[in-house]
C-alpha cells in the first residue's frame, strides 16, 4: 500500500489542488447548483479569519503566492547558474590551451579568464605531483537500443579523437538482447574501434527479465555488473581507479570532461568515493531544423539541469550524462531495472544519497554534453513538424514518468525514520533535495492550473469586487508571472554567450581531428526563429512539461510500466559517407 500511495504522490497533489479550487470558489463559479433544492443553512462568521474569507480561500492564496515565488526564485537561480557556468567554461577551456601552449606562470597570473581564488584552480597551490596521483580510468557506458549505426559511430570518433582515448578509455556498448541486429552492429563498431580505446566490449540485456524493462536503465545496469566483474580483483584489493561514466548515444563529449574529473579527482582523493560528477547538456547539432517548440522543450530541460550547478549549491541533477567510481557503484548495488527507475539518473542520484545517508557530493563538470533534438525523417513538410512534436511528447512522457521517484525518495525518507535517523531526514541536504524533487514533479501541473484558473476567475471577477486578500494574491501572482517572463528572456540571453563559446569549441575540435557529420546549429539572438523562442517557451513548458506531467502522474494510478520507445535522431545525410570512408582515418588521428 505504501508504494503505490507513494508512486501516486503528484496525482493525489493534483486532485487535493483541484478540491482546493473547488471549495474556495464553488459559490463564485456557480458549482453550488446543487444548494437550491437543499434549504439554506445560516453559517456563522469565524472570528478567527478575514471578515468574508473562508479558510480554503486563504489556503488558496497563500499557496498560489509560494508557487509564484517559486517560479521566480527558479529564474533568478537560473541567472546565476548561466552566469557561473559561462566563466567556469572558459576557465576548463582555457586550462586545455594552457597545457597545449606551455604556458608561463607568469603569463597565467595575468590572464582574466582564471579565477586564481577558485580552490580547483592550477594557481591555488594545490596541483599535485604526478607521482601522488592515481591515473584514473574511464569505463563508458554507451546504452543504445534501435539507434543508428552512424550516430553511435560518430559518437565513438569524438571519444576516439581524445589525446588519453587509447589509454584510459574502455568502452561498454550496452545493447539489448532482442535487438535483431544489435550483434551485426556491435561487430562492426568492434572492428573500426578495436585499436582506438584501451578497450571496446558490448553486453547484451537479456529480454524478459522478471522486475526488468528493457530501457536504457536497464542496458546500464547489466553493462554496470559486467564492469563489476571485470575490475573485481582491483575492487577486492580497494586498488580500483575506475570511473563509470553514462552517455547517451548521440552524445558527443569533450576531452576537458574526463581531464576534469581526473583533475578534481586529484585536488579531493578523500572524497572521490561518495562524489557523483554531472555536467549541464546543450542541444547545439540540430536545434536550427527542428520546430520551435521543440527547441524550446528541449532549452527548458537543459536550463533544469544548469539551475543546479551554480558554486555552493546543495545537490546538483544530473541529466543524462554523469560519472561516478565503481567503487561507489559497487557499494550503493548498481543501477535498478524496475519499473520506477525508468529515470535512471536522477534515480541513481537518489540512491547514492540515501545510502550514503546524505554524505553523497554532486560535482558539476563545467563542460557540456552535446545533444541533438529528437527528429523525424518520415515525412515533410507541416506532417514532419507534427510527428517531431509526438515523437518530443513520447520523450517528455519518458522524462516525467521519473516522478516516480518522488514515491522512491519517501520510501527511503520513511525507511530512515523507522531506524530513528531523524537527524538524517531533517537535514538541511534533505530538505533542499524534497525541494528539488517537489519542484520537478510537482511544480509544473501546479502552475499551470494555478495560471489557468487565476487568468479565468479574474476575467468573470473583477479584483475590486475581491476580498483584498483575494486581490493581493491575484494581482501580486500577476506580476511574479512578468518578472518570470522577463527573467526567463534574460537567461535566454545569457545562454546565447554561453552557447557560441561551446559551439565554436566543439567544432574546433572537430576540425582537428577530421571529424564530420556531427552537426551544429549555431544561435545568433537577432534570427527570426530565435527572436520566436523568447515568446513561445511557456507554451513549449505546457505541452511538454505540464501536460506529459499530467499524463504520467494519473497513469501511475494503475500502473507503473511505460513502453521504453527510443527517440529518433537525426541523421546528417551529406556528411555519413564520408563518415564511413574515414573511420580507419579516425584510429589514426587518435594516436597522434
Amino acid at each position: 500500500m505504501l508504494r503505490w500511495s507513494s508512486r501516486c504522490l503528484p496525482g493525489f497533489s493534483i486532485l487535493i489542488l483541484v478540491s482546493l479550487l473547488f471549495l474556495a470558489f464553488s459559490d463564485h463559479l456557480g458549482w453550488d447548483l446543487w444548494r437550491r433544492w437543499t434549504p439554506a443553512r445560516p453559517r456563522k462568521p469565524d472570528p478567527d479569519l478575514p471578515h468574508g474569507l473562508n479558510l480554503a480561500q486563504l489556503v488558496f492564496a497563500i499557496y498560489t503566492v509560494v508557487i509564484h515565488l517559486n517560479m521566480f526564485t527558479f529564474t533568478i537561480r537560473l541567472l546565476w547558474s548561466l552566469f557561473w557556468v559561462t566563466r567556469k567554461t572558459q576557465q576548463v577551456f582555457q586550462r586545455r590551451s594552457i597545457l597545449i601552449e606551455g604556458a608561463s606562470t607568469l603569463d597565467l597570473t595575468n590572464n582574466p579568464l582564471l579565477d586564481l581564488s577558485d580552490m580547483h584552480s592550477p594557481l591555488a597551490g594545490e596541483s599535485i605531483p604526478k607521482t601522488q596521483t592515481d591515473e584514473l580510468v574511464h569505463a563508458i557506458i554507451v546504452p543504445n537500443y534501435r539507434e543508428d549505426v552512424d550516430t553511435l559511430r560518430t559518437t565513438l570518433s569524438v571519444l576516439a579523437s581524445h589525446p588519453n582515448a587509447r589509454s584510459h578509455y574502455e568502452i561498454y556498448l550496452a545493447m539489448e538482447e532482442k535487438e535483431a541486429t544489435a550483434v551485426e552492429k556491435a561487430m562492426k563498431l568492434g572492428a573500426t574501434f578495436d585499436t582506438s580505446f584501451r578497450s571496446i566490449q558490448t553486453t547484451f540485456h537479456p529480454y524478459g527479465i522478471d522486475g526488468e524493462i528493457p530501457g536504457k536503465g536497464s542496458n546500464v545496469a547489466f553493462a554496470a555488473r559486467y564492469i563489476v566483474d571485470v575490475h573485481h580483483e582491483a575492487l577486492r584489493m580497494e586498488t580500483c581507479n575506475i570511473i563509470i561514466t553514462v552517455i547517451d548515444a548521440d552524445t558527443h563529449l569533450a576531452r576537458d570532461y574526463f581531464t576534469e574529473i581526473q583533475r578534481i579527482h586529484d585536488l579531493n582523493p578523500t572524497e572521490a568515493e561518495r562524489t557523483l560528477y554531472c555536467c549541464p547538456i546543450i542541444f547545439d547539432r540540430n536545434s536550427n531544423e527542428s520546430p520551435v517548440l521543440v527547441r524550446c522543450a528541449d532549452l527548458l530541460w537543459g536550463f533544469a539541469g544548469l539551475s543546479t550547478m551554480y558554486p555552493g549549491t546543495v545537490l546538483a541533477i544530473p541529466t543524462s550524462v554523469y560519472s561516478l567510481s565503481l567503487s561507489l557503484a559497487e557499494k550503493v548495488g548498481g543501477w535498478d531495472s524496475d519499473p520506477t527507475s525508468i529515470g535512471e539518473d536522477m534515480h541513481m542520484l537518489l540512491k547514492c544519497y540515501f545510502e550514503t545517508a546524505g554524505n553523497l557530493i554532486t560535482q558539476a563538470i563545467y563542460v557540456p554534453a552535446s545533444q541533438c533534438n529528437v527528429s523525424s525523417d518520415a515525412r515533410r513538410g507541416w506532417r514532419r513538424v507534427l510527428d517531431t512534436c509526438i515523437a518530443r511528447y513520447r520523450q517528455a512522457l519518458r522524462h516525467m514518468w521519473g516522478a516516480l521517484d518522488s514515491g522512491f525518495a519517501l520510501r527511503r525518507t520513511v525507511g530512515n525514520l523507522r531506524f530513528h535517523r531523524r537527524c538524517f531526514v531533517l537535514r538541511p541536504r534533505q530538505l533542499a533535495l524534497l525541494h528539488l524533487l517537489w519542484e520537478a514533479h510537482f511544480l509544473p501541473c501546479h502552475v499551470t492550473i494555478l495560471l489557468a484558473f487565476s487568468v479565468f476567475y479574474t476575467l468573470f471577477n473583477p479584483t475590486e469586487h475581491l476580498h483584498p486578500t483575494l486581490a493581493f494574491a491575484f494581482s501580486s501572482t500577476n506580476t511574479l508571472r512578468t518578472l518570470s517572463f522577463i527573467g526567463m528572456n534574460l537567461a535566454i540571453s545569457l545562454y546565447e554567450g554561453w552557447h557560441t563559446l561551446c559551439v565554436e569549441t566543439r567544432m574546433q575540435d572537430m576540425q582537428i581531428a577530421n571529424i564530420s557529420g556531427t552537426g551544429c546549429s549555431r544561435r545568433a539572438w537577432y534570427t527570426p526563429q530565435c527572436l520566436l523562442e523568447r515568446v513561445t517557451f511557456p507554451i513549449a513548458g505546457t505541452l511538454f512539461g505540464a501536460v506529459p506531467t499530467l499524463h504520467a502522474a494519473f497513469s501511475h494510478f494503475w500502473t507503473d510500466r511505460l513502453e521504453y520507445r527510443v527517440s529518433k535522431k537525426p541523421c546528417f545525410e551529406s556528411e555519413v559517407m564520408i563518415i564511413s570512408l574515414q573511420s580507419e582515418d579516425y584510429t589514426a588521428g587518435s594516436q597522434k
